[in-house]
């Protein structure tokens, strides 16, 4: 969901000749749910559904982070993909419980597969106990065979993009949600993607878009306020672990901000006219320390960019997912080609060795 802060923030255009030499953190599931979201559709306009391999499983996901990835690289972009670990308790599962129904259901479908029962495979495979893990499952392996290299935040990917920006390993934070703020990133793109269009939220159309930077000092310095108060409106508003207060939108909440400096004493000066019953002093002890310290990884290691395998790309797109062959072998072509001129465009500004990094010191400057 994240937190609805698209009004308030400072957003300034960047053009993607700038970002070259650069190194991006990328929120993975964001994107990746993105790249579902950008679905075909028929030629009425409604939608067509999912893409399915043969095996009744997606592919929506394989086929975008190939083309997202090659993309990055064709701008001389240096992503770095960064996973979810444990979810908070505040949220609705924990990723233990997700884990168990995933081993388990990736057992029965594997063993319906086998059996030639095209139709109960598919229920499974489109089941929320399958799909979604197994996505993430596979774009793990995907990346990990394009030599792209993955981070698997203890808790949130977005506070893990955050923490890396903060660390000045990458140089911006990638995601279409503003959680990234609340966890203190200095610098986020928004809309960074090939197509420059994003389909509307809950309707099939498509909207033009550009890449936008934010800086979180410029916003904090527009809103007049500091990054205390920030966490504090967005529990005002909503997020990912509170649901927020009725009536209270993002302008509601940071005139109150600005009015009464803390969130205790927006709700002991405005109790006559919302409903707080629900953000007790343990909902807001928790809120404030998911994303004023969160749980992160702050030492880095084997943080590198190689050369795709083709061998192994080849095994899981085309002998797992029955991809087209020569569709894949060609994109691949194409990928090698994009990583090896953005390998030689960074060595040539950061003069170091042919390898994109062997270690942070010889990629950061």
């Amino acid at each position: 969901m994240g937190v609805k802060l698209q009004d308030l923030v400072v957003k300034e255009p960047i053009e993607l000749s700038n970002l070259a030499g650069k190194i991006v953190a990328i929120d993975a599931p964001n994107i990746i749910m993105s790249l579902f979201n950008f679905a075909r559709k028929n030629s009425d306009g409604s939608p067509a559904g999912l893409i399915l391999d043969r095996t009744q499983r997606p592919i929506s996901h394989l086929y975008g982070l190939l083309y997202r990835t090659n993309f990055f690289y064709s701008k001389k972009i240096f992503p770095i993909y960064c996973f979810d670990g444990l979810d908070s308790d505040l949220k609705k599962l924990k990723t233990k419980d997700r884990l168990n129904d995933f081993l388990f259901t990736e057992k029965l479908y594997q063993s319906v597969l086998q059996s030639g029962n095209r139709e109960k495979a598919k229920q499974i495979a489109l089941s929320k106990e399958y799909m979604w893990p197994n996505i993430i499952k596979e774009s793990k392996q995907l990346l990990g065979a394009l030599g792209v290299p993955c981070i698997n935040s203890p808790a949130s990917a977005e506070s893990q993009c955050a923490q890396l920006v903060k660390d000045k390993v990458s140089h911006y934070s990638n995601s279409q949600d503003f959680d990234s703020l609340l966890f203190g990133c200095p610098r986020t793109i928004q809309n960074l993607s090939k197509s420059r269009k994003r389909k509307v939220h809950g309707r099939w159309t498509y909207q033009k878009i550009s890449p936008v930077q934010i800086n979180l000092k410029e916003s904090l310095k527009k809103l007049n306020i500091n990054q205390f108060q920030l966490v504090d409106m967005a529990i005002l508003i909503g997020n990912d672990y509170f649901k927020g207060i009725k009536n209270i939108g993002p302008k509601h909440a940071h005139k109150f901000l600005l009015k009464h400096k803390s969130l205790e004493r927006v709700i002991q000066e405005e109790k006559d006219a919302y409903d707080f019953s629900l953000l007790t002093t343990g909902i807001i002890s928790k809120v404030r320390k998911i994303f004023l310290l969160p749980e992160v990884i702050n030492r880095y290691q084997d943080i590198r960019w190689n050369y795709p395998n083709e061998q192994k790309t080849f095994l899981l797109l085309c002998e797992d997912h029955h991809l087209n062959a020569e569709r894949v072998l060609k994109n691949v072509g194409k990928f090698s080609t994009n990583f090896e001129k953005s390998q030689k465009y960074f060595d040539a500004r950061k003069n170091t060795r042919r390898t994109v990094q062997n270690t942070l010191q010889q990629v950061i400057s």
